[in-house]
């Protein structure tokens, strides 16, 4: 799991602390103050409440947004191209990310995959309101 802030980068390991994230993180993340970004949630707001009891409040998904705003194409790739100049590596994307320790390539890549989503929200959230 990752989570960023405007300032820094988390990669929670869901294996190893599985007991503990949904008593950790089920009051900030239903926390209706704190907004909530993220991309194409569809199947992550299924896994964090049949997994660990977490309910979203206050979420905004960049993917519905680029479908309101009509881009081009809807995915984080483009997304990132488009708002933040940068090429997604996608290759580990359907990894076997239960390996431990996870290569330092894979977490460069965990991270790579929030850290820009709150700059897309806020460039996003200007051209919606």
């Amino acid at each position: 799991m990752q989570i960023s802030t405007r300032t820094e980068d988390f990669i929670v390991d869901t294996l190893k602390l599985r007991l503990y994230i949904g008593l950790y993180l089920q009051e900030p993340f239903k926390d209706p103050t704190k907004r909530k970004v993220m991309h194409g949630a569809d199947r992550d707001i299924m896994w964090l409440q049949r997994d660990f009891h977490i309910y979203v409040c206050n979420l905004f998904d960049t993917g519905q947004a680029s479908r309101v705003l009509q881009m081009e194409r809807n995915s984080l790739e483009h997304l990132l191209l488009h708002f933040c100049g940068v090429t997604a590596k996608k290759e580990y994307q359907n990894a076997d990310w239960r390996s431990r320790p996870l290569p330092d390539e894979m977490i460069k890549y965990a991270r790579e995959d929030t850290h820009y989503l709150l700059y897309i929200y806020d460039l996003m959230r200007q051209a919606l309101f």
